[in-house]
């Protein structure tokens, strides 16, 4: 994995839908859009772009369905955070919650809003 790895939002945001563990790409979208109306076109190439640049720096691996999701559509491809993506997200949101901080501490923001 490159140490040097910058994220876009929705990279972000898929890694923090698969936190709940293993997903299929709508599940991937519907978390977001529930999250994050912003999103709220998220159209499905769009996610497999970033996903496959996720799988590409070995932040997220394919894995077989959870046992809720056995036997359902076998179209569905399931992927999961790695160790090396669930360490990624956490430093990247943190390092997302000091810039955050300063932003306060500038009066960018209004306290209470972030």
């Amino acid at each position: 994995m490159p140490t040097d790895t910058t994220f876009t939002d929705l990279e972000v945001e898929i890694l923090v839908a698969l936190g709940r563990g293993p997903l299929h790409g709508y599940g991937i979208i519907q978390d977001i859009e529930a999250r994050t109306p912003a999103f709220g076109d998220l159209r499905s190439g769009t996610l497999y772009l970033a996903l496959r640049r996720l799988r590409a720096d070995e932040l997220i691996v394919a894995c077989d369905p959870p046992p809720s999701e056995r036997g359902g559509d076998a179209r569905r491809k399931f992927v999961r955070l790695t160790d090396a993506g669930r360490s990624a997200v956490r430093n990247e949101l943190e390092r997302r919650r000091r810039l955050l901080a300063v932003a306060v501490e500038r009066d960018l923001l209004e306290p209470g809003t972030a």
